[in-house]
């Protein structure tokens, strides 16, 4: 009776998940303003510049012997960026109302957010991208709210960020959103400066990724094991099985990474993130989660038990590892974690470790409470692996990493929590293991891992990603596990719209645009589902704006839905770029002509363009009561200087850009209405202007 009841409950849960879920998991679609499908000037939040100063080693070593496993890679900026006080709000012909926010901290690698306050209602969208890379963060909806109020963004590689919140017709309030911290990289967390200069760049040499030949017998247990980013600091951690087998998503980390219910509201754990193969050094962070309850820990045992704000989907094959509390000694190690935030790596012991105590500077942990792994036979760990399992021969958890000197060049002394110490040491449910991982209080001594989702996957294959809007394609079921049940949901204008029958199924579309095709796949009351996006396009419209640094032309493709371009500049020149840059033999006036190109047709536009600073300066409004905006919108410059005089030549004013703004304002009231002359200084370039101040 009680197994059904489990599966039962395991069933209820599992079901309810796939219709239902609050996390960083983005559910599809596409900004506006990122596409070019609709323009619109926004002005760049900058933060003060952000100086390292001095760098200790990835993890901390000092006197004392402070050998903790996590570690910094950002400066937090705590900040306050509402939707109410900063921004820019705009209304769409359709009457959606668009609201964006771009903010710049200059030389980071990346930039992750965190809002203090999230809450959108149904039918809001909120995505996060920039110029310097071609990922989309989101969409994230009302189903990305939380009890906490709070929600984090993942990292974006780039020194800029642009949110971009799309407000449904009529709400059903108003969203509540507020960045309270940046988080500035000055660790280079994404590698992408592989071999110049850079303070975290990938782990040792010495590491080995999980899907070498060491990683050939872990392939069920690596996919509990997550690389966490939580406040600045980087950590591991791995989902952990419990008696009741009801898929709650409990997760083991170390105490010194998280404990206290601000970090774990504003975690990251990212799923799946390791190289493809032996040799590779880059992974997808496409598979996260945002947020956790804290559940247990005490900062006399080394450990920390969170349950995840969502249980991870199907598609990301989770895998809840079982354990052993029984204390025995290992005839043999391995741990799964993320040295310095790299890709998952694996580390082996082939000796039994011995028990010990650890203390440093910061803590000082009961005695005896650790494993101590004298030396790794293969790989070590560093900074970034605290929290990570150490699993026994028998592929069962015995401990989480909490620090030690092994490092490439000396692989010993590495220190783990006791799983059995930290068990029922203490009485108190929220400073213990048992409460919630043996919630039968079943006394068993061993548990094994489980599949929460017994292999089952949504899947299916696509004739075809991109078709033109009145063609054909074609979707054809590749689920796993042999599913019993199918809900096909084919987008928006499809013919036909859904199915319930396997297929393969035809369909076409009344109208272009990307399509959200689902499909939901049910066995024996467990679900799965997976959403792929179709693009059905239109002829191309071709379109682009333009920048000028001197007669260098920054050409910005604003084209929708072109898949090739070509380019005509005017004085002979061609390019098939994308965005190119050209640059003029002189200054003048120049007809530029693109054609964008994809299989439904083609279309070009011509535009008269002109590489001088005269005609690309713009001054509004003119006359003015005092407040003088200047455009410099399609300048690119280093530093600007203006004068402001009157008409017997006298200086009124003046001011300095030191860095590059697209508008500049300044202001004239107080003085007596009349003509005055402007004269701005772009990198060396006089302008002049006459000024009209009126009462």
């Amino acid at each position: 009776m009680t197994s059904k009841l489990i599966r039962f409950w395991l069933l209820i849960s599992l079901t309810l998940f796939c219709f239902s879920s609050k996390a960083q998991i983005s559910f599809g679609g596409e900004p506006l303003f990122k596409t070019g499908k609709v323009k619109s000037e926004i002005s760049t939040i900058y933060l003060p510049r952000f100086k390292v100063f001095s760098m200790s080693k990835t993890y901390e070593q000092v006197d004392g012997k402070s050998y903790l496993k996590h570690a910094k890679y950002a400066h937090k900026y705590n900040v306050s960026y509402s939707s109410l006080n900063s921004g820019k709000w705009q209304t769409l012909d359709d009457g959606r109302r668009v609201w964006r926010i771009s903010i710049s901290s200059p030389g980071a690698y990346s930039l992750g957010l965190i809002f203090s306050k999230f809450r959108l209602p149904v039918g809001g969208q909120i995505f996060v991208y920039n110029n310097q890379s071609d990922r989309i963060l989101g969409g994230y909806n009302e189903k990305n709210n939380k009890e906490s109020g709070k929600f984090s963004i993942e990292p974006l590689q780039g020194d800029e960020i642009t949110v971009e919140y799309i407000e449904p017709l009529h709400p059903e309030f108003i969203a509540d959103l507020e960045i309270g911290s940046v988080l500035h990289d000055y660790k280079n967390i994404f590698n992408q400066l592989r071999g110049e200069e850079s303070f975290l760049k990938s782990s040792g040499t010495c590491n080995v990724n999980i899907n070498c030949a060491a990683g050939d017998e872990w392939q069920v247990e690596k996919k509990a094991v997550c690389h966490i980013l939580y406040d600045g600091f980087i950590a591991s951690g791995a989902l952990i099985n419990n008696t009741s087998y009801n898929g709650r998503p409990f997760l083991l980390t170390a105490h010194h990474v998280i404990d206290n219910q601000n970090d774990a509201n504003v975690a990251i754990f990212v799923f799946n993130y390791e190289a493809v193969d032996c040799e590779s050094t880059v992974g997808s962070k496409s598979q996260s989660i945002s947020g956790s309850s804290l559940l247990a820990t005490t900062n006399r045992l080394d450990f920390t038990l969170l349950e995840l704000s969502v249980m991870p989907p199907a598609s990301y094959s989770p895998y809840y590892i079982g354990w052993d509390r029984s204390g025995r000694m290992p005839s043999n190690t391995t741990c799964i974690h993320h040295p310095n935030g790299d890709v998952k790596k694996i580390s082996v012991d082939f000796e039994s470790p011995i028990t010990d105590s650890y203390s440093d500077t910061e803590f000082t942990f009961d005695v005896d409470t650790h494993w101590r792994i004298l030396e790794w036979n293969i790989g070590t760990t560093e900074g970034g692996s605290s929290g990570s399992p150490l699993f026994d021969e028998n592929h069962r958890l015995i401990g989480d990493l909490t620090g030690g000197e092994a490092s490439c060049s000396s692989s010993v002394n590495d220190y783990f929590a006791k799983f059995a110490e930290s068990w029922d040491n203490y009485s108190e449910a929220d400073q213990q293991l048992k409460y919630w991982l043996d919630p039968l209080n079943s006394g068993v001594v061993t548990l094994d891992g489980v599949d929460p989702y017994k292999g089952l996957r949504a899947a299916f294959d696509v004739s075809q990603d991109s078709i033109c809007y009145d063609s054909q394609v074609r979707f054809t079921d590749i689920s796993l596990g042999d599913p019993d049940e199918f809900l096909w949901y084919f987008g928006e204008g499809a013919i036909p719209e859904s199915s319930s029958v396997k297929g393969p199924h035809v369909v076409s579309y009344a109208s272009p645009g990307l399509k959200q095709v689902k499909l939901i796949v049910i066995k024996d009351g467990l679900a799965d589902s997976i959403v792929r996006s179709v693009l059905a396009m239109d002829i191309p419209v071709a379109g682009f704006n333009y920048t000028v640094d001197l007669n260098e032309v920054q050409l910005v493709n604003a084209s929708i839905e072109g898949m090739t371009y070509d380019w005509t500049f005017g004085d002979g020149s061609e390019s098939g770029e994308e965005n190119p840059t050209h640059d003029y033999n002189r200054t003048g006036r120049y007809t530029i002509t693109l054609t964008a190109e994809n299989f439904c047709g083609v279309h070009s536009t011509i535009k008269e363009i002109t590489t001088s600073y005269e005609d690309l300066l713009k001054i509004y409004p003119n006359p003015s009561n005092g407040v003088f905006t200047v455009d410099l919108s399609q300048i690119i410059y280093l530093r600007s200087t203006w004068i402001v005089y009157d008409l017997r030549g006298a200086q009124i004013r003046s001011g300095v850009v030191s860095n590059y703004e697209s508008v500049i304002n300044f202001n004239l009231n107080g003085l007596s209405s009349g003509v005055y002359i402007l004269n701005l200084n772009v990198d060396g370039v006089d302008l002049k202007r006459k000024l009209m101040l009126t009462d």
